[in-house]
């Protein structure tokens, strides 16, 4: 009997730091557009190039590192497109992150392309941080420029927030941080497996002592 409590042990322990690790990082939106069944497609009009998308007030960001996600498509664009995300913080300013980059999910949006995803991040000055200064966006907007013809299509739009190391754009399928209610979930699975862990220990030992008189 006590081999096998052992057994149950050594079992256990790693499976509740299994899951403990699954609760802590496991991606969750902050935000979520429902551009799902049908995306949302913007042609290009004779004289505007600015087309707004999604306007977020009050985005429920916590961490000073965070990005918008989803999945563009465009055709037949003349020039070069990109997508541009605005993070406002009031008296602080208005920032924003262009997708200029010659490829890539911040790559810009000329020609043709099927779906592919596009990150737009945002990392906030930790110097700021440290100072104390708050850098939470009152604001998030996302918009299209587009300065010729053709037609660009988005859908899947989220809205994550990431650790204060952690690069979006270095691992796209990088978990975002962990919100407070997965911690409190998180703890008490790992008491509740301890927990179990510890009773069955006590019971091997004491069917133990009593096998031995």
């Amino acid at each position: 009997m006590p081999e096998k409590m052992h057994r149950l042990r050594y079992c256990l322990v790693p499976l509740a730091t299994l899951l403990v690790a699954s609760l802590l990082y496991a991606e969750e939106a902050v935000k979520a557009m429902a551009f799902y069944e049908e995306p949302l497609t913007l042609h290009a009009v004779p004289g505007k190039q600015r087309h707004l998308l999604v306007v977020l007030p009050q985005p429920g960001i916590s961490s000073p590192v965070y990005a918008l996600k989803g999945m563009v498509r465009h055709d037949n664009v003349e020039g070069d497109a990109y997508l541009q995300m605005n993070s406002d913080f009031g008296d602080r300013g208005v920032f924003f992150t262009k997708s200029l980059a010659s490829s890539g999910p911040l790559g810009t949006l000329s020609g043709n392309s099927g779906w592919r995803p596009f990150i737009l991040p945002f990392h906030a000055n930790q110097g700021d941080q440290v100072r104390g200064a708050s850098m939470i966006p009152v604001e998030v907007t996302l918009a299209l420029h587009l300065p010729g013809a053709g037609s660009v299509s988005i859908r899947d739009v989220r809205l994550y927030q990431y650790a204060a190391d952690e690069d979006p754009l270095a691992s796209p399928e990088q978990p975002a941080i962990a919100t407070d209610k997965q911690r409190s979930l998180a703890t008490v699975v790992a008491f509740g497996l301890l927990f179990v862990v510890a009773l069955a220990l006590l019971i091997a030992r004491s069917r133990g002592g009593r096998s031995t008189r």
